[in-house]
């Protein structure tokens, strides 16, 4: 279900009542967020038709996000590029978020020995913010900003699972249940299933659900209010990190994001 961002409509709404504001940096921002929250991809005529905006402005909005490197186009469709997520990024770094966790994941790392990451829900995806590379020869590291789904990762059903009702509703509304393999949660049904487990047991797992033969083990970091506020979690080959270690893992995992999330405030009892 296509959902249109929330902040930048209150921009639309007061145009007309605020003199201060611009309107095609309010309608590049809104089409910013349809497209790194919404759609994967859209054309220019398919925007122009969401907003009921001009076909000629959203070119010439388009190709001034494309000019500064925010959207790429192929095949005459344009999708947001990581730049919006190293934004993202940097106002993370400025709540403290991975200076409060940086210590606490290298003692994650050596305890494991595998890669641990830390990332933050941003629209109907996980931003990675840090990582830390396991020191084994075989080990798996990604991009810092890079967007991880969260239908079949372990840090996207960890936050899933603990954010509020109404949020959590509108969040797994917008998923596409993209089916990798046999091990991808298939439907909306299967994700409230796996949520309860995941609320009961409190860390979610990747059992190889979009790259097989790839496992991981997540929990939420929590704030001061309950809210989960990031998700740590490490990464393995299968063969290192079988299902059977599932839980061991977990609970190591939640004992060192239970650290981070009493620097925020946070009080399980």
């Amino acid at each position: 279900m296509e959902q249109t961002v929330n902040f930048i409509d209150d921009f639309e709404k007061d145009r007309e009542s605020n003199k201060y504001l611009i309107p095609n940096i309010a309608r590049a921002l809104q089409i910013l967020e349809y497209l790194a929250r919404v759609k994967d991809e859209a054309s220019i005529t398919e925007i122009a038709a969401k907003f009921n905006y001009p076909k000629n402005s959203v070119f010439r909005v388009i190709k001034t996000l494309e000019h500064y490197g925010y959207v790429e186009e192929a095949n005459h469709k344009y999708r947001a590029t990581p730049r919006m997520l190293y934004l993202g990024y940097a106002g993370m770094r400025t709540n403290g978020l991975v200076e409060n966790s940086i210590d606490v994941m290298h003692s994650l790392r050596d305890e494991l020995n595998e890669t641990i990451l830390i990332g933050t829900l941003m629209g109907n995806q996980v931003v990675i913010i840090e990582q830390l590379s396991s020191l084994q020869y075989i080990k798996f590291t990604t991009e810092i900003g890079r967007g991880v789904n969260i239908h079949a990762s372990a840090p996207g059903k960890a936050l899933l699972s603990f954010l509020p009702e109404k949020e959590q509703k509108n969040l797994i509304n917008q998923i596409t249940f993209t089916r990798y393999n046999d091990n991808t949660l298939p439907s909306k049904s299967a994700m409230m299933k796996e949520i309860e487990i995941v609320r009961k047991q409190g860390y979610a797992v990747d059992n190889g659900e979009e790259i097989k033969d790839v496992h991981c083990v997540g929990t939420p970091v929590f704030d001061y209010r309950h809210y989960p506020i990031a998700a740590i979690w490490t990464v393995s080959p299968d063969y290192r990190m079988p299902e059977e270690s599932f839980h061991r893992i977990g609970e190591i995992v939640k004992e060192h994001a239970m650290r981070i999330s009493r620097r925020f405030g946070y009080d399980p009892g």
